[in-house]
């Protein structure tokens, strides 16, 4: 049994085709068959059921799948060890980061690459949902998100600041002038939302949860900066939080005066899982730039 005959057995699992694997394996569609079907006649057992269209997992093929998977990720894991024991900062570092922590990442990412230029960034934006499914898959090294709404016991969290859930607007709205704002005055707004996959939907709906009314919205996006291209003309009031117009001068936050507003903006980490030594210098630069600081001390404040 080899190595490359597990990864394919994987990446054919993953896309349950066996073209389209051997398309991201770089390899041909016979190759690949060839050494799936040698690894079915090693085990004694067929891992797929082959039809001319698709391919589907056997009983046999689904509970092999997650000890090839870990022995996969061990050899890889042992492979990165290695580098760091040599303490050789190479190879690739892989960051997913939520939508509304953009701009907190940048300042870390030029320092990062100017001090550790042969280590290859590949940085994923995604909803915080799918960005957990890449970690849990370790197709992730970390996350940069808020911390889920959920308790997850398989991740851990190093927290970077709180932050508010606030109605945001443009700077020339009348709520611009206000401290804070409940709920209930929001109904009188022309509301659009981030969709309910971004985190600050999620947040504001456990707010919303018992009260005795809802919010309406005209539009409901994924995407924060065309909501706040909305927000700019000065028409509509928004939902995030503050930390999505930190230091703009277009837009003013107003915190929404209700309990238990608070985001905890973090890194997460697979628990238990090999974390390389470029992941902790990134994490180590990340928690030390003014980004981040001056967000913890106006938490704070």
């Amino acid at each position: 049994m080899e190595l490359r005959q597990l990864k394919y057995f994987v990446m054919s699992a993953e896309y349950l085709n066996f073209s389209e694997a051997a398309k991201h394996l770089y390899i041909t569609q016979s190759t690949l068959s060839q050494q799936i079907k040698q690894l079915e006649n090693e085990l004694g057992f067929p891992l797929f059921l082959r039809n001319s269209r698709h391919i589907i997992l056997t009983e046999a093929g689904e509970e092999f799948l997650p000890f090839a998977q870990k022995t996969i990720q061990d050899a890889e894991d042992g492979v990165q060890r290695l580098f760091d024991l040599q303490n050789v900062k190479t190879g690739t570092l892989r960051v997913g980061v939520t939508y509304s922590l953009s701009s907190v990442l940048t300042e870390g990412l030029l320092r990062f690459m100017k001090q550790y230029p042969n280590v290859k960034l590949e940085i994923c934006y995604e909803t915080v949902n799918s960005l957990l499914v890449l970690l849990k898959a370790r197709k992730l090294d970390f996350v940069l998100s808020y911390k889920p709404v959920n308790e997850m016991p398989e991740i851990d969290t190093i927290s970077l600041f709180e932050n508010s859930l606030s109605a945001v607007v443009s700077s020339t709205h009348p709520l611009a002038e206000r401290k804070k704002i409940t709920l209930s005055e929001l109904q009188t707004t022309s509301l659009v939302l981030p969709s309910r996959e971004l985190q600050a939907r999620m947040m504001l709906e456990r707010l919303m949860e018992g009260k005795d009314f809802v919010l309406t919205s005209q539009v409901e996006l994924n995407e924060t900066n065309i909501l706040l291209q909305l927000v700019a003309t000065g028409n509509y009031v928004t939902v995030l939080s503050a930390s999505a117009v930190f230091g703009s001068k277009r837009f003013k936050a107003v915190p929404l005066d209700e309990p238990g507003n608070l985001m905890e903006a973090s890194m997460l980490t697979l628990k238990g899982a090999y974390q390389k030594a470029s992941a902790k210098e990134f994490i180590d630069i990340l928690l030390d730039t003014d980004a981040v600081k001056r967000r913890a001390i106006i938490s704070c404040d």
